[in-house]
């Protein structure tokens, strides 16, 4: 309560973070469990970083802490604790050795950078960049005792509670992302090299922060899929299975698409195997070889589909597959006569709305959408209350629906695209009649294997978008060969430069990368560079540039967020000096995190000087910010940075003024250091990560923390996989988790965010507990 006090009274933002430590606080002292929810629940969107200026401290160790404190507070106030809890002796060494490995690390950091001193805002190549990146396993053992009372208590419901709160991370990571699309480019716009980050500020120097939280959670959306739970749910998970499909499209990381082809599989093959699941019951009735023949029909449908009409067609398309999956069993209550009846009513009527829709603005898609929805309803009024004229009804829809989908392609894509998408409605209605009138089922009646067709369904029409639909992915995949040399070539310069014993079995400390890249760097290709300094009592920020030549993409940028609504034109007033030439950008760009869209720009060029002070009045060029739809708005950033390679430059007083002659910046003479500044470089990433989680490991933590996160990972595994963690109903769903985060850190750092590290040692130490054994009377609060 401590820390968390101190944290507290020092956050730039206020009392606000203080609201929310109470109401974890509140929450978790009420139901102690809730914490399992609500950390991975909110864990995507508590980094304020790019508001705060805080980057060794953020909001998630506040949540962490209150949970805690609540937890504890519970078990400890109302008596029936538990006496005493014990683990085996392997998993004690395990994570007592894995504690000695940061702390080492850390203080083999402290050295590295000098010397310890605390600050606030230190940036990454001072010493607590060595506390941010050691805290996450620190705060994932606190919770440990916590998470062991809790399993161990009668109601049993941690496992669903954690796997509701993964879940929903992804879901709100999920919608973070589709609001950065909506916002800065277009929803269905797969050319732009435009890559989401969502609200991970850890991606402001690049890395795959999005990347390894989406393969964390990504199998719990299947799970929430394949909960017993009521048709309304069911929608929302398919929801949520659509939205993170797209969240995992639209990164464009070749590492995710690869991470998702081996946890994915790996994810079906356990949960067959894992009989403790009993409340699965999706997919019973086919094998593989009916999947794999439904996959190929499907992925070839979907690509001739898109290829001829587009969006608008596959989407009809996927709503039409929807409908049909219902088909068969409802008709079976339906005699020929009747079935033929009532086609030829629908057929009539759909030829008949279609004429009509066809001279309304937008007519064939507001008609497709009428059919679905009303069909729909038709569907659940003949499967819940056995009404049949609803059943003639429904069948007359399903045929109106395939009409309207056809009309959709020939509005949009021409006769060519019609004569595809009529090939693909008649196999549709020719697998709807056979199921309807054979004495086996075509596919089996049962919702939760609807769900899970669907979901495939969608995930085939997502990736045929993605990789016919726009010349961005195929680009990457093109250069994949050069790429990877590149990163081979990275990974041995990183390595090299472990030069001592120490340094090999106890690595170079913790969060010490960027700070040793900045004078190891291959062919001189130093980063920039910023440092905040003092001089009689007056402070500045002393900034270097790069020292090779500098591009629009490859400035080192100081930043602070602005108010929504700002209007210019601006102009920027400070002082400098440099005793070389130095060209200072400045731009306030409608921004989120490192991808620009409109942007007014100004440049200042301060020439050498006898240490004296240089004032300075840009007005930046005149651009109309658009501020984005009104429900996606854009941040809006003002930056500035060294534009010139080799440039060094100090400045002070900055001030962003606008037409109506206020300042707004705020803490622009920088007396409060960082506060509100934020840094950021938007292509050049390299001097910032090691682009492997096991380089990085080895990096920081040498051979010693190398094998002992190794044994750690290979220990969490196998008890999920053959061990008892096996019976866990979310055994399949967090090996899956754990697999893609590997695979996808077999290109990037992973574990030098600290969100991202929290979850993986929480999800780890939440398969290792199976292992803990309670003793005591009771462990209820």
């Amino acid at each position: 309560m401590t820390v968390a006090a101190v944290l507290l009274l020092n956050h730039p933002l206020g009392v606000g973070p203080s609201i929310g430590f109470c109401f974890v606080l509140l929450t978790v002292y009420y139901k102690p469990s809730l914490f399992l929810f609500l950390i991975p629940a909110i864990l995507p969107v508590i980094g304020f970083a790019p508001w705060s200026g805080w980057i060794t401290f953020e909001e998630f160790d506040l949540v962490v802490l209150a949970s805690a404190v609540g937890g504890y507070s519970k078990f400890a106030f109302h008596g029936n604790t538990v006496s005493s809890y014990r683990i085996s002796k392997f998993l004690f060494v395990l994570l007592t050795a894995m504690s000695i490995s940061i702390l080492i690390s850390m203080a083999r950091g402290f050295s590295d950078a000098g010397q310890f001193v605390f600050g606030w805002f230190q940036g990454y190549d001072g010493p607590m960049n060595s506390v941010r990146i050691g805290k996450s396993f620190f705060l994932a053992l606190l919770l440990l005792p916590l998470l062991v009372l809790i399993k161990n208590k009668p109601e049993k419901d941690a496992d669903c509670k954690l796997g509701l709160g993964m879940a929903i991370g992804l879901g709100v990571a999920s919608l973070a992302a589709l609001w950065e699309r909506l916002a800065f480019t277009d929803f269905l716009n797969f050319s732009s090299d435009y890559r989401t980050t969502a609200l991970f500020w850890e991606m402001h120097v690049g890395g795959a922060a999005l990347d390894g939280w989406i393969l964390l959670t990504f199998p719990f959306s299947i799970w929430a899929l394949r909960k017993d739970r009521a048709p309304f749910l069911l929608v929302l998970s398919l929801i949520l299975l659509l939205l993170a499909a797209y969240a995992a499209l639209t990164t464009f990381s070749r590492g995710v698409y690869l991470a998702l082809l081996f946890s994915l599989p790996l994810l079906a093959w356990q949960t067959r195997q894992n009989k403790s699941e009993g409340n699965y019951r999706g997919g019973a009735g086919w094998g593989l070889s009916k999947w794999v023949s439904a996959l190929v029909l499907v992925g070839v449908m979907s690509h001739q589909v898109f290829a001829t009409g587009g969006y608008r067609a596959l989407l009809a398309l996927i709503g039409l597959v929807a409908i049909s999956l219902f088909m068969p069993s409802l008709l079976r209550n339906l005699s020929v006569k009747k079935l033929f009846l009532s086609g030829l009513v629908g057929f009539v009527v759909g030829v008949v709305l279609i004429l009509l829709a066809n001279n309304l603005p937008k007519g064939p898609y507001v008609l497709y959408l009428a059919l679905f929805l009303s069909t729909v309803y038709l569907i659940y009024s003949s499967q819940n209350y056995k009404i049949e004229s609803a059943i003639k009804f429904s069948m007359a829809g399903f045929v109106c629906i395939m009409l309207s989908a056809a009309n959709i392609a020939n509005h949009w894509g021409g006769i060519g695209a019609l004569l595809v998408m009529g090939l693909a409605v008649f196999i549709l209605l020719l697998m709807v009649t056979f199921g309807a009138t054979s004495k086996h089922e075509l596919w089996p009646n049962n919702i939760h294997w609807r769900g899970n067709f669907l979901a495939m369904m969608i995930l085939v029409g997502a990736i045929v978008s993605v990789f016919t639909g726009g010349a961005y992915m195929g680009g990457r995949f093109a250069t994949s060969s050069q790429d990877f040399e590149g990163r081979v070539t990275h990974w041995r310069n990183s390595l090299s430069m472990l030069q001592s014993p120490m340094d090999i079995f106890f690595g170079k400390g913790l969060g010490r990368y960027p700070g040793n890249y900045y004078f190891a760097a291959p062919n001189s290709e130093f980063p920039g560079t910023y440092r905040i300094i003092e001089e009689n009592g007056n402070s500045a920020i002393s900034l270097v540039g790069s020292r090779h030549p500098l591009s629009y993409g490859n400035i080192l940028r100081i930043s602070q967020r602005l108010s929504f609504g700002v209007e210019g034109p601006f102009i920027v007033r400070f002082k400098a000096r440099s005793n070389i030439l130095a060209k200072i950008h400045l731009e306030v760009c409608e921004k989120h995190l490192i991808y620009s869209a409109v942007c007014s720009i100004g440049v200042a060029v301060i020439k050498p000087t006898n240490n004296s002070w240089q004032f300075q009045e840009i007005q930046l060029s005149r651009s109309d910010m658009l501020g984005g739809p009104w429900y996606a708005p854009r941040f809006t950033t003002f930056s500035f940075g060294i534009a010139n390679g080799g440039g060094a430059a100090e400045l002070d007083e900055i001030a962003l003024v606008s037409y109506e002659g206020v300042n707004l910046l705020i803490n622009g003479d920088f007396s409060d250091e960082m506060k509100y500044w934020f840094f950021s470089s938007e292509r050049d990433h390299l001097p910032w990560h090691a682009k492997n989680i096991w380089v990085n490991i080895l990096f920081d933590q040498g051979l010693f923390g190398f094998a002992v996160f190794l044994v750690l990972t290979i220990s969490a595994l196998s008890g999920l996989i053959i061990g008892r963690a096996r019976q866990n109903e979310l055994a399949p769903y967090i090996t899956s988790g754990i697999i893609g985060f590997l695979v996808v850190g077999l290109f990037d750092s992973l574990t030098d965010v600290p969100r991202l590290s929290f979850i993986y040692y929480f999800l780890v130490t939440y398969a290792l507990s199976t292992a803990v054994v309670v003793k005591g009377v009771d462990t209820r609060p």
